[in-house]
C-alpha cells in the first residue's frame, strides 16, 4: 500500500512547526485531539483550503490553495462548522448543487442522489427543508453529499458529534462498507476517542504535535498521555484498563457481554 498523502516539515502560523505525517492509500486514519490541537486546521491544509507552502503532496502533485478546484474533484469533506451553512432550503437542491457544478447531466444527478440517500437511510429527507432537519440528520446529509461526486479521499471533521449512539454506529458501519467497496481513503479528525476504534491507525495531537501514534487499541492503552492532553478514554477501554490493572483480564475488551463472560470464567 503506497502513501497517498505526504506532509513534510509543515509550518503553519503558531500551530505546526516541522510537522510530518504520511497517509496510505485506502486506509482509515484517525487524528484525535482537543479543541486546540490543530486537527481541524490540518484537514483544511490537506484540502487546500489553507496555504501550505508546498509541504503537502497528494499522489504526485502538490496540494495548492491557489488550485483548490483541482483537488476538490478528488476530495470529499465534511467540517463541523458547516452544519448550519446550507446554500438551499430544499435538501434535494442542496445535494444536486455540487454535481451541477461538475456539469453532470440531470438524469445521472438524480440517480446518484437517490442511490446515496437510500444507502445512508435518508430517502425521506429529500423532500424536506434543510432548516427542518435535526442536527443529527444534517450531519448524515453532509456525509452523503461529500460522497456524491465519488471522491478518492474523504476528510471528516467531528462528523458524528451530534448523532446519537445508534445513528453513529450505523453511519460508521456504512462508511466502512463504502470504503471497502470503493477503495477510498478516510481521514477522520475527532475529539471523541470512541470514533477512532474503527480506524486502521490513530494519531493523538496536542498543540500541533503528534504525542502518540499506532493501532487504536495500542494508543488507547497510553491512558496517562490521553488524560494529559485532555481526552477521555472510551468507557469500555477505560473499564478494561482498570480491570487489567487488577489482573482480572489480560487485554482490552470492547464488548460488554464478552467482558462479563470473561470475568465469570
Amino acid at each position: 500500500m503506497d502513501n497517498l498523502i505526504e506532509v513534510k516539515k509543515l509550518k503553519y502560523k503558531n500551530i505546526f512547526n516541522n510537522f510530518s505525517i504520511s497517509i496510505k492509500e485506502n486506509s482509515f486514519i484517525s487524528i484525535a485531539g482537543n479543541n486546540n490541537s490543530g486537527k481541524t486546521v490540518l484537514l483544511k491544509l490537506l484540502n487546500g483550503l489553507l496555504p501550505n507552502n508546498d509541504t503537502i503532496t497528494m499522489g504526485y502533485s502538490y496540494v495548492d490553495s491557489n488550485r483548490i478546484h483541482d483537488h476538490s474533484i478528488e476530495i470529499g469533506s465534511v467540517y463541523e462548522e458547516n452544519i448550519n451553512s446550507f446554500l438551499f432550503e430544499d435538501v434535494y437542491k442542496e445535494m444536486a448543487f455540487p454535481l451541477e457544478n461538475l456539469n453532470i447531466n440531470p438524469t445521472d444527478i438524480e440517480t446518484r442522489i437517490l442511490e446515496i440517500a437510500k444507502y445512508f437511510g435518508i430517502s425521506e429527507l429529500l423532500d424536506k427543508k434543510t432548516n427542518d432537519l435535526t442536527s443529527s440528520e444534517k450531519q448524515v446529509l453532509l456525509i452523503a453529499i461529500s460522497l456524491l461526486h465519488k471522491p478518492k479521499i474523504l476528510l471528516l471533521d467531528n462528523p458524528f458529534k451530534m448523532m446519537d449512539k445508534n445513528t453513529k454506529k450505523n453511519i460508521i458501519s456504512k462508511l466502512l462498507d463504502y470504503k471497502k467497496k470503493n477503495n477510498i481513503t478516510i481521514v477522520l479528525s475527532t475529539s471523541d476517542l470512541e470514533d477512532t476504534l474503527y480506524s486502521d491507525y490513530l494519531y493523538i495531537l496536542d498543540k500541533g504535535k503528534i504525542v502518540v501514534e499506532g493501532k487504536p487499541l495500542d494508543v488507547l492503552k497510553e491512558d496517562i498521555i490521553i488524560n494529559r492532553v485532555g481526552l477521555e478514554l472510551p468507557f469500555m477501554v477505560d473499564l478494561s484498563l482498570k480491570l487489567k490493572f487488577y489482573e482480572l483480564i489480560d487485554d482490552i475488551e470492547l464488548d460488554m457481554e464478552q467482558l462479563v463472560n470473561r470475568l465469570w470464567k
